[in-house]
């Protein structure tokens, strides 16, 4: 989606002239120090909206700007000002640049009650190379700010996540946050076999943080996958305990553990702890995922993996996701028997939703709505449904391998988008079925549903201008302090 505005921001760009455009933020704060601003809205002006355009500088007529003020910063949203340089070197700021976009920060929080920032970008002439900064409201000083397209690019590197995620205390009932200092020469060997893949993509996957919604058996093998492949820091939530039905398909569960009640989230750290003796940083919460605590972790975090067994949980993932404007897998798998000749079909599922909306888990017709209220419902309402046959049983068949298929399938898509080779901004929805052993991968187009109550207008201030712009109501990028 960051393409669609790039393209917009060339496609206005005539010979050695200079082009504007704007995006319009809400702020969401990731952690005592950071904050990611998250775009609600953008707008490319057409040639017509400027009274100067040129090298020498960019005027929009009076009449276009205060519309666009008008009619976007009326919600409290922040500007993000992007505007381009001749050539293609890394661009600077100029002194111009300075002195105007001072002023303009100035202007915003004194002509607007609520107060809005300025952030101001600016790119080469083929929009590849920037540098973005934040002004503070009084126009005297900026500060760097860092701007990523990357689908799954990490907000917070190791060292910040125990000093700036504001959660230990809260956590305390319910996991500890172990991390100690890497050895970097055990690391670059055990990821030695990996470096085709680039130093970048190793890096990165180190620095990314995954919320992990279910540890059973798909959530363990996808936790132990993608920690093998590099990922150290984790968010891990379920309520449930290890049973004896459990140990066909969660990988380091043993009997011993059933005597003993582990925790699921307790195993599978202890998967992870067996990866990484040092250098792991993994938090715990043996609590469904509408408990507040783990709704507050899963905010600190660059990705949402939700592997449970019921809709309701799948459907509170889609919220937060489209809440806090994190990337979100959805994992599972189903076993049926064929009533004629009662052989089994086996299915696996990997869906992972556009970002920031397009179409979502629920109008993907993914998750059941019906049956995500009736799991809402208290206990005794839960089981007049499932005496009436209306309610299907979670204990539904479930096998290691699927399971593995499923898993490591998700771990690819995670490795190919850190890698840069697969791209998913459109979303994916894949289907593995057995024996024909043939992936089917689902037109995503027909998920789009306009209506959708969840995902297709986030906020009603966003309609359209045709006269003055070309703009489009996406969520897309990441920027953050």
């Amino acid at each position: 989606m960051w393409q669609e505005f790039r393209q917009n921001m060339l496609d206005y760009r005539n010979s050695n002239e200079e082009v504007i455009g704007f995006f319009f933020c809400k702020p969401h704060q990731v952690s005592k120090r950071k904050i990611r601003y998250i775009p609600k809205a953008w707008v490319v002006p057409s040639p017509d909206c400027y009274e100067m355009q040129s090298v020498s500088g960019l005027v929009l007529t009076q009449q276009f700007h205060f519309y666009l003020l008008k009619q976007y910063l009326k919600e409290g949203l922040h500007v993000v000002h992007i505007h381009t340089h001749v050539g293609e070197i890394i661009p600077e700021f100029s002194s111009v640049d300075n002195y105007y976009e001072a002023d303009y920060a100035r202007f915003l929080a004194k002509n607007f009650p609520k107060k809005p920032r300025l952030i101001s970008g600016v790119f080469n002439q083929s929009l590849e190379q920037s540098k973005f900064r934040i002004w503070d409201r009084k126009g005297k000083k900026s500060y760097d700010i860092k701007f990523s397209t990357n689908y799954l690019e990490s907000t917070n590197s190791l060292e910040d996540n125990f000093q700036e995620h504001n959660i230990a205390s809260t956590i305390q009932n319910y996991g500890a946050i172990d991390m100690t200092k890497l050895i970097s020469n055990d690391r670059n060997l055990m990821f030695s076999r990996q470096k085709v893949f680039g130093e970048t993509c190793q890096k990165q996957l180190g620095e990314l943080k995954v919320s992990l919604i279910g540890c059973g058996g798909i959530g363990s093998i996808f936790a132990e996958l993608l920690g093998r492949l590099g990922v150290r820091n984790w968010i891990l939530i379920d309520s449930d305990r290890i049973e004896a039905v459990n140990l066909n398909r969660m990988p380091g569960a043993t009997q011993k553990m059933v005597e003993q009640r582990w925790k699921k989230v307790d195993c599978v750290k202890h998967l992870i702890k067996k990866i990484y003796q040092t250098g792991s940083c993994v938090t715990t919460i043996p609590t469904a995922i509408d408990n507040e605590v783990a709704r507050s972790a899963i905010a600190t975090s660059d990705l949402i993996v939700v592997a449970t067994d019921n809709h309701l949980s799948r459907k509170i993932a889609q919220e937060l996701a489209l809440e806090y404007m994190h990337p979100l897998i959805c994992l599972g798998t189903h076993i049926d028997l064929n009533q004629c000749d009662r052989k089994p079909r086996m299915f696996c599922r990997v869906t992972i939703p556009p970002l920031g909306g397009g179409w979502c888990l629920m109008c993907g017709n993914i998750i059941n709505l019906q049956k995500a209220a009736v799991e809402s419902a208290p206990v005794q309402i839960n089981q007049m449904v499932a005496s009436a046959g209306y309610l299907e049983g979670v204990n539904d068949p479930a096998v290691f391998w699927l399971n593995s298929i499923c898993a490591s399938t998700a771990v690819g898509v995670i490795h190919g988008t850190v890698s840069g080779f697969l791209n998913v901004n459109a979303g994916i929805d894949w289907v593995y079925e057995f024996p024909n052993c043939v992936w089917h991968q689902t037109n995503t187009e027909y998920l789009e549903t306009p209506d959708c109550y969840f995902c297709s207008n986030f906020d009603a201030f966003t309609a359209k201008s045709e006269e003055f712009s070309s703009e489009s109501n996406v969520e897309n990028m990441d920027y953050w302090l």
